[in-house]
Formats: C-alpha cells, structure tokens, sequence
C-alpha cells in the first residue's frame, strides 16, 4: 500500500519566547459597543440551525445569518462586514461555539451564560 503525500508541508516549531503576557480583561472597564450594532444568537432545535439576528442600537433585528456551525455564521457575518471591532468578532465565535455544542448535545442554549453539563456525564473509551 502506497502512502499518499500530505497536501501540506509542516515545519518543526521552535520556541524563541521574548516575553511572556499574563492574560487580563475586566469585562465592564474594557467594554466597547461596535457601532455597527449587535447580535442576538438562539438555537432553533426543531431545524437543527443557529441563527445570528442583526439588531441596530434601535433594537431592530435587520438581518439574520442562520446555519448549522459557529464558522460558517460567523465567516460570513465578517465577509458581510457586519462588525467593525476584533472584540465583537471573538465575542461573537465564542457564542456561536457554545450554541453549537449546545445544538449538537442536546443542552440549552442561553447567550452570556454558561453552557450547563452534568456532573454525572459518563465518558468510556473502547479499545479499536
């Protein structure tokens, strides 16, 4: 049996670390609105869908993405220039992550909020 050659090259990481950065973010003294507007994310579970309403500071939804995956929604949500800030953006993948998994694992989904999983989730690994 012939191995085929991978479709990409991979290189050999090196570490060369000129300083290390300790992670900070005070949510209330850090937060910025996008003035493009904001989104309202909810899991319809009967289509199997995440939507991404669009909603201008008037509170209007004006658009909706809608899809089965976070990186569908939002790539195109940032193809559609529909935010301005890099916050908004990994605000954004960060929601639409958990109402996939919410989606995908039957839990519900509820936006600024933790997803919640049992305690007594069995994982059981079989030998192939």
């Amino acid at each position: 049996m012939v191995k085929a050659k991978p479709k990409y090259k991979f290189y050999r990481q090196t570490e060369k670390i000129k300083e290390i950065i300790k992670a900070k973010h005070d949510p209330i003294k850090e937060w910025r609105a996008d003035p493009k507007g904001y989104f309202l994310i909810r899991v319809d579970e009967k289509k199997k869908m995440i939507e991404a309403g669009f909603c201008t500071y008037k509170h209007v939804i004006t658009k909706m993405v809608h899809g089965s995956n976070a990186i569908e929604i939002y790539n195109t949500i940032i193809k559609k220039k529909m935010i301005s800030r890099l916050e908004h953006a990994a605000y954004l993948g960060k929601e639409l992550y958990k109402a996939e998994l919410a989606l995908k694992y039957g839990k519900r989904y509820r936006q600024e909020f933790p997803l919640e999983f049992s305690d007594k989730v069995k994982v059981t690994l079989k030998d192939s």
